[in-house]
């Protein structure tokens, strides 16, 4: 049996979204575009993080008051009530949502790396990159092609 490449796999379209980015907008872009997850790069393409649909619900599911926020703080009892009111989060930028740990492989890298990679760090998805610049993504779906072509 031949054994898979990273290049042969990953998708050369990579989405990204910017750090500036609120985190409705990127529900709005993984969401048109279907996807699970996205890089996030500064203006010059370099990778700075990687946010996931996770990551997204996991800050939105915050409940977060405008006390805690420090949006709003009063030690009139009249207004006291005021901080209790719950914050919209989704104004919040990608960058305080993203993780920064990124996951790397290069497009000669054989399949079985990359879902070795996967497994250890409990990810769905590595950015291909050469020479430090990204160049595709690899998901765990697409190496579940080849577990589904190997049967």
């Amino acid at each position: 049996m031949k054994k898979r490449r990273v290049s042969e796999l990953m998708n050369p379209q990579v989405v990204c979204a910017q750090p500036g980015m609120t985190v409705a907008e990127v529900e709005r872009l993984l969401a048109e575009r279907g996807l699970g997850g996205a890089p996030v790069v500064d203006e010059a393409g370099r990778i700075l993080g990687v946010v996931s649909q996770t990551d997204l619900v996991r800050h939105s599911s915050q409940r977060v008051t405008a006390g805690e926020s420090g949006r709003f703080f009063t030690d009139v009892d009249d207004y006291r009530d005021i901080a209790s009111v719950a914050v919209d989060l989704s104004g919040s930028l990608v960058e305080k949502v993203m993780h920064r740990d990124v996951f790397t492989v290069s497009r000669d890298s054989s399949a079985a790396v990359a879902a070795n990679i996967m497994r250890e760090r409990r990810i769905h998805r590595l950015l291909v990159t050469e020479r430090g610049c990204l160049v595709g993504v690899v998901t765990s779906w697409d190496l579940l092609l080849v577990v589904e072509e190997s049967c």
